[in-house]
């Protein structure tokens, strides 16, 4: 389950990078790409220059590129939000350089080893300080190649086509490809080998401009999640999007010709929505103007990334020559109005509470459940006693996920409970009208376990410390195999053992209840599990919680309270010898 904070409205960075001069280029003595200062670039001849401002011009070496995108990127996802760079320019402008480079050098390897390296060696200090702290990554690669995604990770059958996978909404209208596969990486070294695997599975062909051009957009997606065990910080989530777009390229210089001009039409195409879409945020004079994020499969994956939960950047390639000219024009075009998108950026946290109107929902379904329960079957007064029981229990629940900040994110999965709840209940309404009565006892209901036992003051009373291990019995009386350990004692400087508890009429007595914890709750109801205590008194009865206990069958509450009783009569004596003050109810839930 994941809850968000308020969000953070951040615009998307936008660097430019100048490639310098290759032996591919055309007319190399005509450069009219000119670095003016580190915001600034001029771009034609004397007589024809326009300028253009970014948020960074960078220089030519690979560190400076990471330092002024990849550092920023790390350190906001390490907050928990989500980042996002995306590579754009003319095919063999040195995009993938930029992302990828060659990384097996530490001086020449690009943005994304050098981030990944980053990522873990904060992990390592991180965990280092604070060893209630485990840090998970996870990696998936996508490509998007003639319109059509596939699996850069997923195993290849020799002959066979690669499986096309599909991208689907969830409940939240966040988008996601199905089928992926997401691959748990432990250390750089293996993070590293599953990238140079999946970069080597991309289309690839030579081209007129590019002796390697790819021909697919990849997206290299890193999960981390950071995780506490103590319940004092909240656990984060963020997804870490490295997106390497294929170059776009006119097809007279390309020169390609076949399935090469196919997939070039299909590259442009994308490229042209992409555009359009930056176009449509830099146009639009209020919030309400339409984006076209679904004109094609790029945008909608990257529609998180523009305008919406993301910290994004982008880093834009150009050529340095006239050659090139028209192409540089429209990638500085592009980046120009990539600076109007203005995304609203959150930090991802996950919680495990449950969650309130989650449970209200529920409530009301029972309800009305058992409203028509009564009218259909009067004569099953035991069933209708034991869901009273079930709702009752879930009221509870409500009671104390109300003190918790919880959100919507788990209502989903509640509504799927009730589905299972209702179609359990229709199975015994069915089995009753059979003439069949289904066991409903706390150890088979289909929503939770529920335990109970009491303790008197008779030790308490005697001066002496005793240690109890209980065995819970259900609601209809039938003992169970788990055990609630407890121990009670007096407290206090006077504190002496006595054999007749009479002597302490009018005395005050003052004791200490430790509840220590359970043993073998059923495994199938052990997802979480707390124990309520009840004391009777005078004024009517008083309820004590512990805390919640998460994933265990043996749990340890260790709740700890003191109690004190004024002016002892013989009628209360004889009252705290005969009958339970204290009755102890444990529950355990299955979600």
């Amino acid at each position: 389950m994941q809850m968000t904070e308020p969000s953070e409205r951040n615009r998307v960075q936008v660097a430019l990078r100048i490639r310098p001069v290759t032996k591919l280029d055309k007319d190399v003595d005509k450069v009219v790409a000119r670095v003016c200062d580190s915001n600034t670039v001029a771009i034609g001849g004397e007589r024809d220059m326009r300028t253009y401002s970014f948020d960074h011009v960078l220089a030519a070496d690979q560190n400076s590129v990471f330092k002024t995108i990849g550092q920023p990127m790390v350190v906001e996802a390490y907050k928990g939000f989500n980042v996002c760079l995306f590579a754009y320019g003319q095919t063999g402008s040195g995009k993938t350089y930029s992302l990828l480079g060659d990384m097996k050098s530490s001086e020449l390897c690009g943005i994304t080893p050098r981030l990944v390296r980053q990522l873990f060696d904060e992990a390592q200090r991180l965990v280092e300080e604070d060893p209630d702290l485990a840090i998970k990554m996870s990696l998936s690669m996508i490509e998007i190649y003639m319109e059509k995604l596939r699996d850069l990770l997923a195993p290849l059958q020799h002959g066979q086509e690669p499986e096309q996978l599909e991208i689907h909404e969830d409940t939240n209208h966040r988008v996601y490809v199905k089928g992926v596969s997401v691959h748990p990486v432990l250390g750089f070294e293996r993070m590293m080998e599953l990238i140079s695997s999946g970069n080597a599975n991309r289309q690839v062909a030579e081209t007129k401009m590019n002796e390697t051009s790819s021909r697919s957009h990849a997206i290299i997606q890193i999960t981390m999640q950071q995780e506490f065990r103590s319940t004092g910080k909240r656990d984060l989530e963020c997804t870490i999007s490295l997106v390497d777009l294929a170059g776009s390229e006119r097809q007279g210089k390309a020169d390609s010709s076949g399935q090469s001009f196919e997939e070039a039409k299909k590259i442009n195409y994308s490229l042209l929505m992409l555009g359009r879409t930056l176009n449509s945020f830099s146009e639009r004079k209020g919030g309400d103007a339409f984006i076209p994020l679904r004109e094609s499969k790029l945008t909608r994956l990257l529609s998180e990334s523009f305008g919406g939960n993301s910290k994004t950047w982008m880093l834009a390639t150009v050529s340095p020559t006239a050659y090139n000219l028209v192409e540089t024009i429209s990638t500085l075009d592009y980046a120009k109005n990539a600076m109007a998108i203005t995304n609203k950026a959150h930090i991802n946290k996950l919680t495990k509470v449950l969650d309130v109107r989650m449970l209200r929902a529920l409530t009301v379904k029972l309800e009305i459940s058992l409203d028509k329960l009564v009218s259909e079957r009067k004569e099953k007064e035991m069933l209708v006693f034991n869901l009273e029981k079930n709702r009752n229990a879930l009221q509870l629940v409500v009671e104390m996920a109300q003190s918790q900040n919880v959100t919507n994110n788990s209502i989903q999965k509640g509504f799927q409970q009730l589905a299972l709840a209702n179609h359990d209940l229709k199975r015994r309404i069915e089995a009753s009208s059979q003439g069949m009565i289904w066991a409903l006892d706390n150890e088979v209901s289909f929503l939770f376990f529920k335990g109970r036992c009491g303790i008197n003051l008779e030790g308490v009373l005697l001066g002496v410390r005793r240690a109890f291990c209980c065995a819970l019995e259900t609601d209809k009386g039938s003992l169970t195999s788990t055990k609630l350990n407890l121990q009670l004692f007096p407290i206090g400087l006077d504190v002496q053992e006595c054999e007749d508890p009479m002597k302490l009429v009018n005395k005050d007595i003052s004791f200490c209840l430790h509840v220590v914890g359970a043993e073998n709750i059923p495994s199938e109801f052990s997802t979480r599990t707390f124990c309520q205590i009840k004391l009777r008194c005078d004024q009517g009865d008083h309820f004590v919680r512990t805390s919640i206990e998460e994933n265990t069958c043996d749990p340890k509450w260790g709740l700890i309270k003191q109690f004190q009783i004024p002016k002892l009569s013989h009628e209360v004596i004889s009252d705290l010898l005969s009958k339970h003050l204290f009755t102890f109810e444990v529950y355990g839930f299955s979600v």
